[in-house]
């Protein structure tokens, strides 16, 4: 199985640590440099467009795998439903990208920490965003094109520490951001 990472502007002790993953096993293994912080979303996108793998497992860099299996399920449920677009965790949002509870309105939505992709459907949806839900748009498009979002306890197989890179460089989302924050909390 073929393994990319994607350094998404690491300096110091994070380049050597991603070498080091690719000499262990370099036949398997591609990784890209990019030269700055490009976000989440648009590394994500980066990755779906450079493997060529009918399914694309996509795996933050903070998260710990604690138990094996879990691709093989992923793989096999994605598989099982001719229409499935992408599976993990699902939970749902509000158009403005803020969790709710399930409801006529709410929005399915798949977390990035940890989902498999069925990469010829999301090559003709949105692209993958900046950062914060980084992934809303692209499952709008795809609810809407009749596409499943697929539930699966990933959180049983690994551990997702949060807010890795967001928390030490933030969203960077500006005005908009904060903006769409208060929107959200006045319930505009």
């Amino acid at each position: 199985m073929p393994l990319l990472l994607i350094d998404n502007g690491s300096h110091g002790e994070s380049i050597s640590k991603v070498k080091k993953l690719q000499e262990e096993i370099p036949e398997h293994t591609t990784v890209l440099f990019n030269d700055r912080n490009i976000h989440h979303g648009p590394a994500m996108d980066q990755a779906l467009h450079q493997l060529a793998s009918p399914n694309i497992l996509l795996l933050d860099s903070d998260c710990e795998v604690r138990d094996g299996g879990f691709i093989e399920a992923m793989t096999a449920l994605l598989s099982q439903y001719g229409e499935s677009y992408i599976i993990g965790k699902r939970i749902f949002m509000n158009r403005r990208g803020f969790d709710v509870e399930e409801s006529a309105n709410a929005i399915p939505y798949i977390r990035p920490m940890c989902m498999m992709v069925r990469r010829e459907y999301y090559l003709t949806l949105p692209k993958f965003q900046k950062h914060g839900t980084t992934c809303l748009e692209n499952m709008k498009a795809a609810v809407q094109r009749g596409f499943v979002l697929l539930h699966f306890p990933i959180e049983d197989y690994i551990h997702h520490e949060g807010r890795g890179t967001a928390g030490k460089f933030g969203y960077q989302l500006g005005w908009r951001g904060k903006l769409n924050y208060l929107l959200n909390r006045f319930g505009i």
